[in-house]
């Protein structure tokens, strides 16, 4: 696995989708849940803490907020971009993509690969076990101690719906990102 190279940083921010019904209204298909009522108030509440002006998530305070967004066109996590671009209150770039529904880690890592390089900050609103999963492969697997770092906060916190990782790629270009290539910056979740 390689290990960060230092240069210039890129911030990913993974969100996991807020809270969805459990069942799609008139019958439709998974891809159609849309949010409850709990999962608009944290999308909308995350939103609101990324602002500027707005009261930042602890040791984000300094940190580029996202200048684009990717995310599935299901439902849910469409309006959980939705969502926190409106709480945001800030026009963001958003690309929703079909084939980002039930993804692999691999293909979510392509499109962010391919994302512009005048783009430093990026949000991708996805799906569990994928963002989960893209999460754990992308961070440094132990600290420079050889203590287990990262990781170890991921598996304590899991990854319950909109739940936010924040990693600091330690790469030159998006096309560069690897897996064991990001430090983890805040690892977040609801109540926001």
């Amino acid at each position: 696995m390689p290990s960060p190279r230092s240069g210039p940083v890129r911030h990913l921010w993974l969100l996991r989708h807020a809270k969805a019904a459990s069942d799609a209204p008139w019958g439709g298909s998974d891809r159609e849940r849309p949010l409850t009522g709990r999962g608009r108030r944290d999308a909308t509440a995350l939103g609101r803490r990324l602002a500027a002006g707005g009261t930042p998530l602890p040791g984000l305070e300094d940190l580029p907020t996202p200048e684009q967004i990717i995310c599935s066109a299901a439902v849910r996590t469409r309006q959980t971009a939705d969502l926190v671009v409106q709480g945001v209150g800030a026009p963001l770039a958003l690309e929703a993509y079909k084939s980002l529904y039930e993804a692999q880690p691999d293909l979510v890592l392509q499109y962010v690969r391919e994302v512009d390089a005048g783009v430093s900050s990026l949000l991708v609103v996805g799906h569990n076990p994928t963002t989960y999963q893209l999460v754990w492969e992308l961070l440094v697997n132990r600290d420079d101690d050889g203590s287990v770092g990262d990781r170890a906060a991921l598996e304590r916190l899991g990854f319950p719906t909109c739940a936010l990782a924040v990693l600091a790629l330690s790469v030159g270009a998006w096309d560069d990102v690897a897996p064991g290539c990001a430090r983890l910056v805040g690892l977040f979740k609801p109540p926001y």
